[in-house]
């Protein structure tokens, strides 16, 4: 079967399997950037709510199903947003040979190794050089919007690549086992687009319904299957409508302030303690690490600004279970009602903010509208469901260059110059954001598996947009990376690895630059000419820039669709938001995902004026007010929203 064939393939029914559904999937274990390869014989028997396993068994087996299969059952598929450029393989992509196009084989050559070496020399030019922060490069987009993209990208994508080797010479052609490997290939192996549609698999369902954060949602007492999912696991006992939380101490760590409301202790993901784990009766090597959050997707526990956006996620669904038994208390006979009252609002609310506050924050004025009410987008995949490559592999990666070496993160932090008792000290550093999270490279004292008292953040020093200090800003999109992510510190530490193939898994850069690559995206000038617009000059390209960007851009040919979306921000938009081609593949991806997905908040004809609203009737239209709703961020007289004597949002457990 040819790989066209293979994607024309209809795809079945899911499974009822809750394990085994896209949007039910629980994810652990997998690292930024990682993938899920799933192991053709998976162990039996775990135990759902503490396995430790990236997939749990039913879901792995059915992932692996649709890699042998060339299916999509359990996985959502990949496919391109530019029809066009596509069939124009390679003419409209970097150079693959310096002969005739190949066809639909890989391709690995000379030329491809030259590209590959302009492509890492372009990656390290990226970075932006050591020593104290550039005020220049301070952008006005409050810092919340860096890793509020990570959590939606958590949300709608989960790389998931084909088996590690091929068939044996004997064994029978498989329908859909083609093998793309990984960037760390040697050779490296460009794929045609045909084969990296029919290989590459989405692990996550990519409408943004939340999945990362309700898994497939908790079971009550009665209901079959109670006790069956790991997702269960993220649900509080005493009030199962709602979600757990994690505790941390009410006393200040010596020579640190408490951060407000210290009297709130409810202000850290769920996490196992120590006792839980030596508890379970599993293997060793089966338990989950004390300090794992409880969380549907564990990689909204790898750096704490994440965490605590997760965190406050889960404070909105409890406040808004808490509305909804107030409001319409019909509901309240049936925890069942009440929490898919609740889980439809939470989307609503989430998606409405998506559209109206981080779109139109991040991209182009003019361009969101347009795309909204043009009715036909240009996104025509082969499957109902899929996610744009262009989108995931380039342009949602402009997130990157927006994030700081340092950040002002709690009253503990400051300016590090001037006197304060006791010292404030600098500004909290990447290294520790990512230190003091349960799958810390480092686990600093005092951790253990609670997060410190001294560490909750304040979000008022991440999402107010008058803010004078430009420090608490997001750094300006450009094509330079904060040199703190020049050595990714969860990356490439698995033992064994070749030195060079440990210096690429931790050069963040160099990886998106050749994954872009490897999966045939097209080139920024082609997607420019394809939208009607003016392609980005030659000295717009490389404005500003040292001369190994400038070798590196002439010995590739043509721009990679990443770098070109970073420096087109910063050419049409000052680094303040994205130019014509980012604007335009963000709007088109995102307002695509709603429009399928039956039960969004676009299909509903809903408004925020239908929903919960902030003490005093306001309507929650930024993401500030979803915040102060969820009792995380203070109220504008400066106290925290509470119901009932009580912090809101919190979880109804001891």
């Amino acid at each position: 079967m040819t790989a066209q064939e293979t994607t024309e393939n209809a795809a079945p029914a899911p499974e009822p399997d809750l394990n085994s559904t896209p949007v039910g999937r629980t994810v652990r274990s997998v690292r930024h950037g990682g993938s899920v390869r799933p192991r053709p014989r998976p162990r039996p028997d775990p135990h759902p709510p503490t396995s430790p396993a990236p997939l749990l068994h039913d879901t792995e087996l059915a992932v692996l199903r649709d890699i042998i299969d060339g299916r999509f059952n359990a996985t959502t598929s990949f496919d391109y947003l530019f029809r066009d450029l596509r069939g124009r393989f390679p003419a409209a992509h970097l150079p693959i040979a310096d002969d005739a196009a190949p066809g639909e084989g890989p391709v690995s050559n000379e030329r491809v190794t030259a590209m590959v070496a302009a492509l890492k020399k372009l990656g390290a030019a990226m970075v932006e050089p050591g020593g104290p922060p550039n005020p220049d490069l301070d952008s006005t987009i409050p810092a919340v919007y860096t890793y509020w993209g990570q959590f939606i990208d958590h949300d709608i994508t989960l790389n998931t690549n084909g088996p590690d080797n091929p068939p044996a010479a004997d064994d029978p052609p498989r329908a859909g086992d083609l093998v793309l490997g990984d960037i760390v290939s040697d050779p490296f192996t460009v794929f045609p687009p045909e084969t990296v549609v029919a290989s590459l698999h989405n692990g996550r369902h990519p409408f943004l319904n939340l999945d990362s954060l309700y898994g497939s949602g908790p079971r009550f007492p009665g209901e079959p299957g109670r006790r069956t999912t790991r997702s269960e696991a993220a649900y509080a006992t005493g009030d199962p409508a709602k979600l757990a939380l994690g505790r941390v101490a009410t006393d200040p760590v010596p020579g640190f302030d408490l951060v407000a409301p210290g009297d709130d202790a409810q202000r850290d993901l769920p996490r196992f303690t120590v006792e839980e784990v030596e508890a379970l009766t599993a293997d060793p090597a089966e338990r989950p690490v004390p300090g794992t959050a409880k969380i549907p997707d564990g990689r909204n526990d790898e750096n704490l600004v994440v965490a605590q956006f997760h965190l406050g996620h889960i404070r909105f669904h409890n406040a808004v279970v808490d509305r909804v038994r107030e409001i319409e208390p019909w509901l309240t006979v049936d925890d069942r009602a009440v929490f898919d009252r609740a889980q439809q609002l939470v989307r609503w609310h989430y998606q409405w903010l998506v559209v109206h506050d981080y779109l139109r924050t991040l991209t182009k004025p003019g361009v969101l509208d347009e795309v909204l009410v043009e009715p036909s987008l240009l996104f025509r995949p082969r499957r109902p469901v899929a996610m744009p490559l262009e989108f995931a592999v380039a342009a949602f990666r402009f997130g990157h260059s927006m994030v700081r070496n340092g950040y002002d993160f709690n009253l503990n932090f400051g300016r590090g110059d001037q006197p304060a008792t006791p010292p404030k000290a600098a500004f909290a550093s990447l290294v520790q954001l990512f230190e003091f999270t349960g799958g810390g490279s480092i686990n600093p004292d005092g951790f253990g598996d609670a997060l410190p008292s001294n560490w909750p953040i304040d979000w008022a020093r991440f999402v107010d947009k008058g803010d004078p200090d430009r420090r608490r800003s997001a750094t300006k999109i450009d094509p330079f990376l904060a040199n703190g992510l020049s050595t990714m510190l969860k990356e490439g530490n698995d033992a064994g690895l070749d030195p060079g193939v440990q210096a690429l898994l931790k050069q963040l850069a160099q990886r998106n630059l050749l994954r872009g690559y490897w999966l045939s995206l097209p080139t920024g000038e082609a997607v420019a000419r394809a939208l009607h617009a003016t392609p980005l000059s030659a000295e717009q390209l490389t404005r500003d820039a040292g001369q190994d960007v400038k070798d590196a851009l002439a010995e590739l040919g043509g721009t990679p669709l990443w770098y070109y979306v970073l420096k087109e921000a910063e050419v049409q938009g000052n680094g303040n938001f994205l130019g014509d081609v980012g604007s335009r593949i963000l709007c088109e991806t995102f307002v695509y995902l709603l429009k399928k997905d039956e039960d969004s908040y676009v299909n509903h004809g809903w408004t925020p004026a239908d929903g919960v609203r902030v003490d005093g009737g306001k309507m929650i239209t930024t993401i500030s007010d979803l915040l102060r709703f969820a009792g995380v961020l203070a109220m504008d007289d400066g106290t925290f929203r509470q119901v009932a004597d009580r912090p809101a949002g919190q979880d109804g457990d001891a």
